[in-house]
């Protein structure tokens, strides 16, 4: 039993030490660069959460866009949605809000959508997707992206309608 434990012990380390360095590297075998404030964000063309329409950052220039990384089995993702929601809602003429749902299955997503009343759309987030923000490694993580396509923050973890309006109101200005 113990030269068992010792075994399983000494291998465990091999399979996570592989399988963070292949989440690590894009598809053409480069490493992801951290994304930085005043860089232009990086364009992307999901599904939708049914897979009808194409969701593309580029369609949405001359808008504020937050992509908000979030999973359905994540209490502060969950507490995070209602702001979300309402800040969609107020500001639905200048600011577009894209969840893009990680490490949660298709059917969770669906039902947390229509549970939680989501008004805005929802993509599946890729290791790609993640990897070219700059290596998303918690959730909520949100990026605030000015209406020209640059980041213009990076937010970690869940926040209220107070703070993102205090975050939003210069990007919403100008």
């Amino acid at each position: 039993m113990f030269r068992a434990a010792v075994v399983l012990v000494l291998l465990l380390p091999v399979p996570i030490a592989v399988s963070a360095q292949s989440a690590s590297s894009s598809s053409d075998g480069g490493d992801y660069a951290p994304i930085s404030v005043g860089s232009v964000a990086p364009d992307f063309s999901e599904k939708d959460l049914y897979g009808r329409k194409m969701i593309a950052l580029h369609d949405y220039r001359g808008k504020v866009v937050m992509l908000n990384f979030w999973a359905t089995w994540c209490p502060p993702c969950k507490e995070e949605i209602p702001a979300l929601r309402a800040l969609q809602e107020s500001y639905k003429d200048t600011l577009v809000i894209i969840g893009a749902s990680v490490f949660s299955t298709n059917v969770a997503t669906e039902l947390a959508y229509w549970e939680y009343k989501i008004n805005y759309p929802i993509i599946y987030g890729s290791f790609d997707l993640m990897g070219r923000y700059g290596k998303v490694s918690s959730i909520p993580t949100t990026y605030l992206i000015d209406k020209v396509g640059r980041v213009a923050a990076r937010v970690d973890g869940s926040r209220t309608v107070e703070e993102y309006e205090r975050m939003l109101e210069p990007l919403l200005s100008h």
